[in-house]
């Protein structure tokens, strides 16, 4: 039994101490160079021009989190007048949600990072009008926006 709380004991510790520095840990250089790059590489709107874009109806609104981050900011739009496609199911799904690939299209997640990687990767399948809500859905609400 000594032998099985000792065994736990060091697999504990090595997790805490272990993955629990890795996870702590922010971006690499090399990684923060690559997001600042796909970044820049990403056409933007404000909140303010999105809200416009909505008003008008002229968008399709395209939320790229995880079904499990919608509760932590709301949605933009209300469900079902947005697309959800998650970030990792961008090249597979888009194609079948989103037929016509010159439709005004604005990407947001949370902060605006993975949205400026969809617009990228939408652009080099052949989407043509595509941006992304710069600081997301967190600069969304901050401006005051309602969210659902």
């Amino acid at each position: 039994m000594f032998r099985m709380h000792s065994l736990l004991g060091i697999f504990l510790a090595a997790f805490v101490f272990g993955c629990g520095t890795a996870v702590a840990q922010g971006p690499t250089p090399e990684a923060k160079a690559l997001i600042k790059a796909e970044m820049e590489k990403a056409a933007a709107v404000t909140p303010q021009e999105l809200d416009a874009l909505l008003k008008k109806g002229d968008v399709i609104l395209l939320d790229v989190r995880q079904d499990s981050e919608i509760p932590i900011l709301g949605r933009i739009a209300p469900k079902g007048k947005q697309v959800d496609i998650p970030r990792g199911y961008v090249e597979i799904q888009a194609y079948s949600k989103i037929p016509n690939r010159d439709a005004k299209i604005v990407a947001y997640c949370g902060k605006g990072i993975r949205s400026a990687f969809v617009v990228n990767t939408l652009r080099e399948m052949g989407y043509t009008n595509v941006s992304h809500l710069k600081g997301g859905a967190k600069a969304w609400k901050k401006a005051g926006f309602p969210t659902f």
